[in-house]
């Protein structure tokens, strides 16, 4: 199966994997063999359709109804799983009651289900009346006694051996049925919480009890159990079925008015959908094959819309229906445009250097989960619009070779194997090698195109890459688009490895549009009352976390972090990586953003229900503001293998011996600011000798920029005063031009003065409060030395976050406190990050409460706020709708932004201020409304412990809680930019323009 269409079923809880496996066994496929059930069903009375409004909005209460055999499990899931199934049984025993009792054949049988709903209705209207009641005794006895639900439990002797031989036999893996199983109960113990649910079957009671037994279902709070035999004193000749619905649903209908209240039945026979009809009991048709029992809930619940084929109207928003293919062609148009361009041309560098070291003018192509081949159109001739527009691989390699490469360097031959299992999706394959104009060469497998200097061979393989006994070999790149997310990343580098075991140069890998766990809308809507219930409208913020989590439970990795850790735990290193966030438009990419909107609904509004708030009301409110959906990915581009690597960032080495470079005076790059909106970078000669006897000279590998402090000295805004009172070498040092400057460097040290006497500090990683250089001397007791496990880029982070927690001290957040941020720059972002970890947001039936809520004027700030754990992010002038809170803090820079802060905090709140807003005049409106608010405005300043901790903190103890927070927040996901001291005019630029959060410098270390 195709990982990216994977990427889409999992959400649905495997639906389309299931749909795969055939389900044919005994010659019984649905209740009905004679029935056509693809065809468009009757309309139960009270069934509506139409756009959004179709969407479980009118209010009513609901009533869910379920059927049991076939519905609350798949048949045909079990028949793939153990090779038996529950209705299978049922069939059979039917039959043998009907051949031994009265001679009727298995057609006979069947006959009577088609005309009457069910086999012992049937006999119930044909026999003579006096043989009715021990017919039906008889029948419920013998049919249903012997059935065995061991298949319900995935065993059943002497038909499976093992689960491997399950699995590579019929495609259905177990673990995931039990984990479907499982987000089953969840859902139905949520969803029974809020709505009556019935259970309802034609077979008797007490095989429905051994059914939700089996199925670990019964500690679902049900309203009532229907069957023929529910009414204890009820004699079996008068058993009623759901032919007679009147009967069958009177218990229901006594106490639920189909005329106040909308009725559902979820339901695998369209017989009893039409008979409930008749009642005003509206029908959701469920089969387990064209729509699952989880997508009928959905409906039901009104977390998607309605099937076309249950609708009345032909409004387009109503007819959608998701499809692999179409779902495909949608999506590789998105791809295209948001892959990263650097990385896309990193790759093109690296593949001309394997060229030029190769010299026989060939690459070897793996391609893992190539759905229609969007990655090899991008190969040929590139993609993308405006800035992100991207040349054809094969123009990048030429263009880098240009007029000195050698005839063996250039590329003359491309073999590309591409790995598609689902094999839905070879006519597409097919149709796109046409288009690009190849010709098939051996059977489908094998297709060739020929160009004027260089041969293009693909290779269409079927086979699910992890179960390739023979990879090709001598691969050059490894690459898959929407597919690393999918996988847990030891098992992801594992499945790699195979591919790379017989080749002498490791391959690159290249992974595209790899998922970073973030979703959001171009504008985000905060908490809203839903007037029809008392469940809170989740933020959009909130609903997407939501949604995150629900991918999490389903086998999704979002953090990509954890491959490019995975990869260098096995002997691999990042080269480099960029975002590639999709960006999909409601109206030009219609169908993209309906099959999102699709997925919302199944995955994320059902975890939202589940945690207490209304989903469909989130639903209803999405569409009725139909938004851009914004979903951050990142671009990864690896060494596979480099066992010369030492570095996880991959950019440099950091591998250097002490005294590998024995001259006494060494050039030292360093930051200068010169005047207001001018900084550069000046070459200092630093001579080794001069090494002070407590000093230790330091070896940078990276710094962060401050877009605070560093940013008003950029400026030039700011007041003449010491650097810093409290940072050993700042405070005799002035704060005017030229000024070098920069407090977030780390790197390695490499030589210690006389009367350091501890010589295992050689090659530490140590952390020191120093500008931006390519090298530093510092005072021994002025450095802290990293702790062990806390990579360098997230070490250059510690000033950052301990400000953060500063001002979190400071704000002295209570339990069920709601809290805003104003201001997501980065010390804004720290700050949401360590309050969303320590204060999770809780609900109750009508207010919210320990959020925190977060505002910035930036639409990539927001997305990142979501991402690190806001309640809810949200644009500016939403305030005075989220608002009051208890608790602001602004550390945004922005007056505006402080008399914000002040207005929408509750009377008696409090205010901390983060900023600094150096020497302009900040005004602010104070009226009687402040005057009488006994609201609190309280500045923070991380220099110094407030006297109102010092008893239980100081300067330690707070410095070894900032330093787990960096090992727990692993801030470095923050960086958007990594540049080198040659940018650094362009860097403040670009912090000043808002165009980047946190900028790294990176510093090549001599060998």
């Amino acid at each position: 199966m195709n990982a990216l269409t994977t990427f889409v079923l999992v959400i649905i809880y495997y639906t389309a994997f299931y749909n795969t496996v055939s389900c044919c066994a005994a010659g019984w496929i649905t209740k009905s063999p004679s029935l056509n059930y693809a065809a468009k069903p009757i309309l139960p009375v009270g069934c509506s359709g139409g756009g959004d409004e179709s969407i479980n909005d009118d209010g009513a209460p609901l009533v869910i109804i379920i059927d049991v055999d076939n519905c609350l499990y798949s048949e045909q899931d079990l028949l793939a799983s153990v090779g038996e199934g529950i209705e299978a049984q049922i069939v059979r025993n039917t039959h043998l009651f009907g051949l031994l009792h009265f001679n009727l054949t298995s057609e006979d049988c069947d006959e009577l289900y088609k005309n009457y709903g069910s086999t012992i209705e049937g006999l119930r209207h044909t026999l003579p009346s006096h043989m009715v009641e021990d017919t039906m005794r008889k029948f419920y006895r013998e049919v249903y006694d012997p059935i065995d639900f061991g298949c319900l439990l995935g065993i059943r002797a002497g038909v499976v051996k093992n689960e491997n031989d399950v699995k590579s036999r019929s495609g259905y893996d177990h673990s995931h049925a039990l984990q479907k199983r499982r987000a089953l109960a969840e859902l139905l113990e949520s969803v029974s919480d809020i709505h009556p649910v019935y259970l309802a079957s034609n077979s008797p009671k007490a095989h429905v009890m051994r059914v939700l037994n089996s199925m670990g279902l019964r500690s679902i709070k049900l309203a009532g159990i229907l069957s023929p035999d529910a009414e204890e004193d009820a004699s079996p000749a008068m058993y009623p079925t759901k032919s007679s619905p009147r009967q069958y649903y009177k218990q229901i209908l006594s106490q639920h008015s189909p005329q106040s209240k909308r009725i559902i039945l979820l339901d695998d026979s369209l017989y009893n959908i039409r008979q409930a009809s008749t009642v005003g009991i509206n029908g959701i048709h469920v089969n387990g094959k064209d729509r699952t029992l989880e997508e009928g809930l959905a409906e039901a619940l009104g977390h998607v819309l309605p099937s076309d084929y249950t609708l009345l109207n032909s409004a387009s928003s109503s007819r959608y229906k998701f499809s692999d293919a179409k779902y495909l062609r949608a999506k590789n148009k998105v791809d295209a445009h948001a892959i990263d361009r650097m990385v896309w041309e990193s790759l093109a560098q690296e593949l001309t250097q394997r060229l030029q070291q190769k010299k026989n003018g060939i690459l070897r192509v793996v391609d893992l989960g190539a759905g229609m081949l969007s990655m090899l159109q991008l190969f040929m001739n590139g993609g993308g619009e405006g800035t992100r527009q991207k040349a054809s691989m094969f123009t990048l390699i030429c263009n880098i070779l240009g007029s000195n490469g050698t005839s063996d360097e250039r590329l003359t031959k491309l073999e590309y194997f591409a790995y598609e299992s689902n094999t839905n999706l070879l006519d597409g394959c097919k149709e796109k090698l046409r288009k690009l104009g190849f010709h098939k060469v051996n059977g489908n497998s094998c297709w060739q195109l020929s160009l004027s200097n260089m041969e293009v061979t693909v290779h269409l393989l079927t086979t699910d890459f992890q179960n390739e006994q023979h990879p090709p070999d001598s691969l050059d790149l490894i690459m898959g688009c929407c597919f690393a997310d999918l996988f847990e990343p030891n098992q992801l580098v594992l499945a790699l490895q195979r591919f790379a075991h017989k080749t002498n140069h490791p391959p690159l890998v290249y992974l595209p549009i790899t998922f970073a766990g973030g979703t959001r809308f171009s504008s985000a809507h905060s908490f809203s009352k839903n007037e029809n219930s008392d469940r809170l409208v989740p933020s959009d913020t909130t609903a997407f976390q939501m949604y995150s989590r629900s991918l999490i439970s389903h086998g999704h990795n979002l953090d990509p972090s954890r491959i490019v850790d995975a990869i260098y735990n096995f002997g691999g290193s990042l080269i480099t990586k960029g975002s590639s966030d999709w960006i999909i438009h409601p109206e030009s990419n219609q169908y993209l953003w309906e099959t999102m909107m699709y997925f919302f609904g199944m995955s994320g509004a059902s975890e939202i229900t589940k945690n207490g708030f209304d989903g469909a009301g989130w639903i209803r409110r999405s569409r009725r503001d139909a938004r851009t959906i914004i979903a951050s990915n990142v671009d990864l581009l690896f060494h596979l293998t480099d066992s010369s690597s030492t570095n996880k960032t991959g950019v440099y080495s950091i591998g250097r011996n002490e005294g590998s470079d024995n001259s006494s005076n060494l050039a030292v790059e360093e930051i200068l600011f010169v005047s207001p909106y001018n900084v550069t970078t000046v070459n200092k000669e630093w001579d080794r000798n001069n090494l002070g006897p407590d000093q230790i000279e330091v070896e940078s590998l990276c710094s962060l920029v401050s877009s605070g402090t560093e940013l008003k000295i950029f400026k030039g805004s700011f007041e003449p005063a010491s650097l810093d009172v409290n940072i050993k070498g700042m405070a005799d040092e002035a704060m005017e031009y030229p000024l070098a400057y920069g407090y977030s460097l780390v790197g390695r040290v490499v030589a210690c003065g006389a009367n350091i006497g501890d010589e295992s500090l050689i090659g530490r990683t140590v952390f020191t409060f120093s500008p931006h250089a390519s090298r530093v001397v510092v005072d021994i007791d002025a450095v802290q030395i990293v702790p062990d496990g806390i990579d360098a880029e997230d070490a250059i982070f510690m000033p950052s976050v301990e400000t953060a927690l500063s001002l979190v001290h400071d704000a002295h957040v209570r339990l069920g406190e709601n809290v805003a941020v104003f201001g997501q720059g980065l010390i804004g972002l720290l700050v949401t990050a360590i309050l969303s970890m320590h204060h999770s947001s809780t609900i109750s039936s009508s207010r919210q409460f320990c959020s925190v809520t977060t505002f910035d004027a930036l639409d990539d700030r927001l997305g990142m706020s979501s991402n690190i754990g806001a309640t809810s992010a949200l644009h500016p002038p939403t305030a005075g709708i989220a608002g009051p809170f208890d608790v602001s803090i602004e550390v945004s820079g922005n007056p505006r932004a402080l008399q914000s802060a002040i207005d929408n905090t509750s009377n008696n709140g409090r205010i901390i201020i983060g900023s600094w807003y150096g020497a302009a005049d900040v005004a602010l409106k104070l009226g009687i409304d402040f005057h009488r608010s006994h609201k609190t405005i309280q500045t923070s300043q991380v220099s110094t412990i407030p006297s109102t901790m010092t008893g239980l903190w100081n300067k330690e103890r707070r410095f070894a809680l900032t330093w787990a927070l960096v090992r727990s927040l692993q801030p470095s996901r923050l960086i958007s930019k990594r540049m080198t001291l040659n940018d650094v005019q362009e860097a403040y630029e670009l912090l000043d323009g808002g165009k980047e959060v946190a900028i790294c410098f990176k510093y090549k270390l001599e060998t």
